[in-house]
């Protein structure tokens, strides 16, 4: 009888650790433990920005992230700057790396981005931070710059997007993609090399070349 009940046991815990072993094989992110990021934020002095609005916002990044088990929140209170300009208008390379000479992770300015990496019109975010000549052209991923929105759903998917370049991210073609050459709102597909860079964090991989310009032009 002791013979049996002992079998009973061990055949109990051979079942546990297979079933286990199962939800860990069709969830693995749900086994990982959460990597929370705590980031510094700063504003241009133009911009109004509430901490409730900035932490809504941080709160829909991580939702975006959350196949990834990342998490991202604000540090401490919101500072503010003045660079590069008293509108913050952003048109060249030095205006560009003014802001993110500034001692924030992530840097909120009023206008448009009209130069990051390339002298593209329009953009609403850029993580493409590379050193002052004569040093080679390299990002350091140091800090995210993007523009203030009201649409927090949409901040939310930029914040994350850019997060993903301060990581070592490129873009990709996929349309549906976060790190789509366009982030849509309805889009957010994460793969699982882009989930270890997310959850490796800044600089935590290589940075791949960027897709070819007629199908996605340059990550910024």
């Amino acid at each position: 009888m002791k013979e049996l009940g002992a079998l009973a046991t061990k055949m109990q815990t051979i079942i546990a650790i297979v079933c286990l072993g199962l939800v860990m094989w069709a969830n693995p992110a749900s086994a990982q433990q959460i990597r929370t990021y705590s980031l510094t934020v700063g504003r241009h002095h133009a911009v109004q920005l509430s901490p409730d609005h900035l932490d809504a916002i941080l709160a829909e990044a991580s939702k975006v992230l959350k196949k990834c088990n990342v998490v991202l929140k604000r540090k401490g209170s919101v500072g503010t700057f003045a660079s590069p300009n008293a509108d913050g208008t952003i048109a060249k390379a030095s205006e560009r790396d003014a802001v993110h000479r500034e001692n924030f992770d992530i840097k909120v300015v009023p206008q448009l981005i009209d130069f990051c990496r390339v002298d593209q019109l329009g953009q609403v975010g850029c993580a493409w931070d590379p050193p002052l000549p004569p040093a080679k052209q390299i990002p350091q991923h140091r800090s995210i710059i993007v523009v203030a929105l009201t649409d927090i759903k949409r901040a939310g998917m930029i914040l994350a997007h850019e997060f993903g370049h301060r990581t070592g991210l490129p873009h990709r073609s996929d349309r549906n993609a976060l790190m789509a050459c366009e982030v849509r709102v309805d889009g957010g597909e994460i793969s699982q090399k882009e989930c270890n860079c997310f959850r490796g964090g800044p600089g935590s991989c290589p940075d791949d070349p960027p897709e070819p310009a007629g199908r996605c032009g340059l990550g910024h």
